[in-house]
């Protein structure tokens, strides 16, 4: 493999497993705010949407980071 590659798939799964570990973590504290009862901390779709916009943005840096020459 061609150390250019290997160095831009790195990266690519490195920023991809962040994406997923902080997703999995908000999709957690969405679900858990809707068992609450309590009715400040019913915002779990606010979350969720939150998680949505920030995979999609996190999804376009890697797309721009596979585009870089270097």
């Amino acid at each position: 493999m061609e150390p250019e590659f290997t160095r831009v798939l790195l990266r690519v799964v490195a920023i991809g497993l962040f994406l997923g570990g902080v997703g999995a973590a908000v999709l957690f504290i969405a679900f858990r705010a809707f068992g609450s009862d309590n009715p400040r901390e019913i915002r779990g779709s606010l979350w969720i949407a939150a998680v949505l916009v920030f995979i999609v943005v996190g999804c376009i840096i890697l797309l721009r980071l596979s585009f870089v020459k270097q």
